[in-house]
């Protein structure tokens, strides 16, 4: 599929709607510097789409998306949006383990599409809660700090002067911040450390990566299964979620582990009737 990188009027828009998001902290003048190089104008479709899910999923999680669409500036966000994704792709995989390995087991005990579907729904359910439970019961990280003044300075360079940065270096930093942020960014995060967002998903995506997947399995399983006759149905399901699983990892050896764990526990089911 073929994606249109965005232009430069929307790379300025998505920068100040970021800067926005970022509020309070070096970030936001950090965006505002990169976007001085940008011009201003009508935000399209595209633009206002995208600063709807950097509202609702944070900047994190949309970070590869924006990157392939050509968004300057979002090496900053690279190690927080490689913690989020093996978050999301860690709660998927159990999702997957689990409602896949419970689905072989009813087809091996040759239960009826009905008992499938209501697995389904109570895994979907029961997954979603234990994974709330879970996180609520952890303590939840500190704050991380932020730059002392980030709304009432000059912007990033008084920061940085703030920081310790003689005015020369500051100046010469946010001159190439704005002109090569992708170079640049390394020697701004030595004399800024405060500038790098918190490493760890929020406390909401927490919740979010724990139980979207095992309700999104679930409740899908179960109306595939309940679309399909019986006994393709099960099936169906499992070689969705292989390819899933595929999707994820695209390597042969995960899908192997899941094939030999479920066709085990459809074996051992089938074994209850031959004892």
């Amino acid at each position: 599929m073929k994606i249109t990188p965005l232009t430069t009027v929307e790379q300025g828009g998505l920068m100040r709607r970021i800067s926005d998001l970022e509020s309070g902290s070096a970030r936001q003048w950090y965006w505002l510097e990169i976007a001085q190089n940008y011009p201003h104008g009508a935000a399209s479709k595209k633009e206002k789409i995208l600063g709807i899910a950097l509202q609702i999923f944070g900047i994190n999680a949309c970070q590869a998306i924006l990157q392939r669409l050509g968004l300057t500036g979002l090496a900053l966000y690279q190690i927080a949006s490689d913690t989020f994704l093996r978050l999301l792709q860690h709660k998927t995989n159990d999702a997957i383990l689990i409602i896949g390995g419970v689905l072989a087991l009813l087809i091996g005990f040759n239960r009826l599409p009905a008992s499938q579907q209501l697995a389904a729904w109570c895994l979907a359910i029961g997954g979603a809660f234990w994974q709330i439970a879970r996180i609520f019961r952890t303590p939840a990280a500190a704050p991380s700090s932020e730059a002392v003044g980030a709304e009432d300075s000059l912007g990033l360079q008084g920061l940085l002067i703030t920081a310790g940065v003689s005015p020369a270096v500051s100046s010469a930093l946010i001159k190439g911040l704005i002109q090569a942020p992708q170079q640049f960014l390394a020697p701004l995060l030595v004399n800024l450390p405060d500038l790098a967002p918190a490493s760890q998903p929020s406390r909401a995506q927490q919740y979010a990566c724990g139980a979207l997947p095992w309700l999104i399995i679930g409740t899908t399983s179960s109306a595939i299964i309940g679309a399909l006759p019986p006994v393709w149905g099960g099936l169906s399901v499992l070689v969705l979620l292989l390819l899933l699983a595929y999707g994820m990892h695209r390597s042969a050896k995960p899908l192997a582990l899941l094939a030999i764990s479920w066709l085990t526990c459809g074996l051992l089911a089938q074994l209850t009737h031959w004892i």
